[in-house]
């Protein structure tokens, strides 16, 4: 019996992490397809890196070997935006402190990661490997769908329409071109190959990092 349970659990632990895979990936399409859209059509400044769906290598607060995926790096002389895309529809209530935000549909009500602080991970990790200041890095939180704040938004969040404006409200000193091109250059160099090995093995280590709780979705 013990035999078969521990092949139920290993079936299950893999269904897991093949479900939010899928997820993950349903929703990096969506928010990557309307970035890309808003940045390569719409920005003035046409000198810029954007990458997107970057795995990085870390190391975390237990010195374990793991891995932080970003959703989008806007590299420009306007500055270097982390931007974490989020499709939701109904009405986001939260804090920029706040460990949770709230989403209230017709029907119920989610709670979800903090984007923000989600965010935050992602510039660590940057820096890591740039040693390029957290501090002179924007975070941005994108938001498509119709979903809409009910509470007042913290600075750097925004709808995906209004993604451009933010972006362009900042002055076009902060980075050379040399500079662009060295932070991109740094992260391509650095970033894991983008597979579905690569999406399924960062889903494995959030597993283990909370301790194999199901979460409501891929934080990293």
């Amino acid at each position: 019996m013990e035999i078969l349970l521990y092949i139920a659990m290993g079936f299950a632990g893999g269904f897991y992490a093949n479900k939010k895979y899928q997820e993950h990936k349903y929703a990096v399409h969506i928010g990557e397809q309307i970035v890309n859209d808003v940045l390569n059509m719409s920005l003035t400044d046409k000198d810029y890196a954007l990458l997107s769906n970057v795995t990085l290598p870390v190391l975390d607060q237990d010195n374990r070997e793991g891995t932080s995926q970003v959703d989008h790096i806007l590299i420009s002389s306007r500055g270097l935006f982390v931007i974490e895309t989020k499709f939701y529809r109904g009405s986001i209530v939260g804090t920029a402190d706040s460990k949770t935000w709230y989403q209230y549909t017709s029907f119920d009500k989610h709670t979800f990661q903090n984007p923000i602080r989600q965010n935050f991970s992602h510039l660590m990790a940057i820096e890591a490997i740039t040693g390029y200041s957290h501090k002179n890095m924007f975070n941005v939180v994108s938001f498509s769908g119709n979903a809409e704040f009910k509470s007042e938004r913290p600075t750097g969040v925004v709808k995906s329409s209004e993604l451009r404006g933010y972006i362009e409200s900042f002055p076009s000193d902060a980075l050379t071109m040399d500079e662009v091109y060295r932070l991109a250059g740094q992260l391509q160099v650095n970033r894991l190959p983008e597979t579905e090995a690569t999406d399924i093995s960062h889903v494995e280590y959030l597993n283990k990092k909370h301790e194999n709780k199901i979460t409501a979705g891929i934080t990293s």
